[in-house]
């Protein structure tokens, strides 16, 4: 599926108008970096772009405490599964089962920090 940017309306790819390369005046509304859109919004003639799936992260906490989560992009959803369930009520207690392991704690969510020049930062070796 694919997504306008300027209306949110969504399409398969045979609805586009002017499909990839053929969007008029393209160069000029590209962003450096940005993602290739897919074609022209038939209603508005926005750039249509394939839709992202959200990244969901879960971060196993055992004692401790989540300072922040940082990411380079939006759409990052994460919760924080607390192992330590000492001096807990049964009720706040989850289970989550996996492929090879059930996890018991307590689930809460966490919004994330949009940092990505730190991100970037991070993965340059300092000298």
């Amino acid at each position: 599926m694919y997504q306008c940017d300027n209306c949110g309306k969504r399409y398969r790819a045979c609805d586009l108008n002017h499909a990839f390369p053929e969007i008029r005046d393209l160069l000029a509304r590209l962003d450096v970096g940005g993602v290739v859109p897919a074609g022209e919004c038939p209603e508005c003639g926005a750039l249509v772009c394939p839709d992202r799936e959200s990244i969901r992260i879960l971060v196993l906490l055992d004692g401790g405490l989540v300072q922040d989560v940082l990411t380079d992009r939006d759409g990052v959803e994460i919760a924080v599964l607390d192992q330590d369930i000492d001096g807990m009520f049964d009720e706040d207690i989850v289970e989550i089962a996996g492929e090879s392991d059930t996890l018991r704690g307590t689930l809460s969510a966490h919004e994330p920090t949009v940092a990505p020049t730190l991100i970037e930062s991070a993965w340059r070796r300092v000298e």
